[in-house]
């Protein structure tokens, strides 16, 4: 996610008034009237998607207006619920921040009685958050060189002599110790709890084989696009768009990671009635295959996928499929920083 600079509340009535000027005059229910909310996001392609399939038909149907930031910061959240004096009322989450937001009380319980979710997939159900999408990641590969063949599982990865090519993976211990252990041959039902040691002896295998440990997720595909590596571990929205720019690249739709793209309300919001009705607008199913059809990443109710639009539904991965996995955040919440810390190490020996 990319940074934040901190914002202060003069740039945020700045920007509300910018925001003011700038929207519809939307006939308002007397109980909206004058009400705003600041929402954080990660901004490019999904925070545009955002706008155009939450943001503003909220707004229309609420006359709530809404003023957005970008870059969700787990440690500006704390500042601002620790001096209550929280300027933002929404924020974005990934998978690791839940537990860990919930566990130092940064986040509002999510009002069940404002907010219906009941029918969506229980991976995207947390009592301080609530799941509005769903992307997936897995292995990409050029489609002009190599004959073809391309590695389409974790295990075919592992394999350097059967599937020859340099390999490109992420920097970061989170998703890399799970497709370490998928590639050692291990289900994804039984990854979690996670094997440690198994997951880094089969580091240790793949690691002459890597030509790059990629920070940047733009590289996961532009790397291969440059010829600089052959298969990477990347994201289905990166591949979809190249694609669509006639780029030589697939993707595997086999053993994908998935998470989920989190929304929750800042403690201490001074809008937190208008924050709770702006959670249960994500979670409604339309609202989400419109944001699906934007964005590429899936609505987090199964029954919503058939109303996706046939040419984004292609990219939306199986979220029955028992192959994938989704990442199990409260397993990594205790432990993120001492694996963090053990797998840069390794990185450098």
């Amino acid at each position: 996610m990319p940074d934040l600079q901190p914002l202060s509340r003069r740039s945020v009535i700045g920007g509300l008034a910018a925001g003011a000027i700038a929207s519809p005059a939307y006939i308002r229910p007397g109980w909206a009237q004058g009400k705003r909310l600041v929402i954080v996001n990660s901004g490019g392609a999904m925070g545009d998607a955002k706008r155009k399939a939450l943001y503003d038909p909220f707004t229309k149907a609420t006359g709530i207006e809404i003023v957005t930031a970008s870059g969700p910061d787990l440690a500006k959240m704390k500042a601002q619920v620790e001096r209550k004096d929280v300027e933002w009322d929404i924020t974005d989450l990934n998978d690791a921040w839940v537990p860990a937001a919930a566990r130092l009380g940064l986040l509002e319980k999510v009002d069940e009685s404002i907010v219906n979710r009941a029918d969506a997939i229980p991976q995207s159900k947390h009592e301080y958050a609530v799941g509005g999408t769903v992307y997936a990641a897995g292995i990409a590969f050029p489609t002009n060189r190599l004959g073809g063949k391309a590695p389409k599982t974790w295990p075919e990865f592992w394999d350097a002599k059967g599937f020859p090519g340099r390999r490109g993976l992420r920097n970061r211990v989170t998703d890399t110790l799970e497709i370490a252990l998928m590639g050692d041959g291990v289900p994804a039902s039984q990854v979690y709890p996670c094997d440690i040691d198994r997951a880094f002896k089969a580091l240790e295998r793949i690691k002459p084989h890597v030509s790059h440990w990629i920070a940047q997720t733009a590289q996961t595909v532009s790397l291969i696009q440059g010829n600089e590596t052959d298969f990477t571990y990347t994201y289905t929205t990166r591949v979809k768009d190249l694609q669509a720019a006639n780029v030589p690249i697939d993707y595997s739709f086999k053993q994908n990671i998935l998470g989920i793209g989190w929304i929750g309300a800042l403690k201490g919001t001074k809008n937190r009635d208008a924050a709770m009705r702006f959670l249960a607008f994500t979670m409604d199913k339309d609202r989400q295959v419109e944001l699906s059809n934007l964005s590429g990443d899936a609505p987090t109710y199964a029954d919503a996928l058939a109303k996706v639009d046939p040419a984004t539904r292609k990219w939306l991965p199986n979220i029955a499929d028992p192959d994938n996995l989704f990442v199990n955040a409260t397993w990594w919440d205790s432990r993120i920083e001492e694996l963090n810390t053990r797998f840069k190490e390794w990185l450098l020996t």
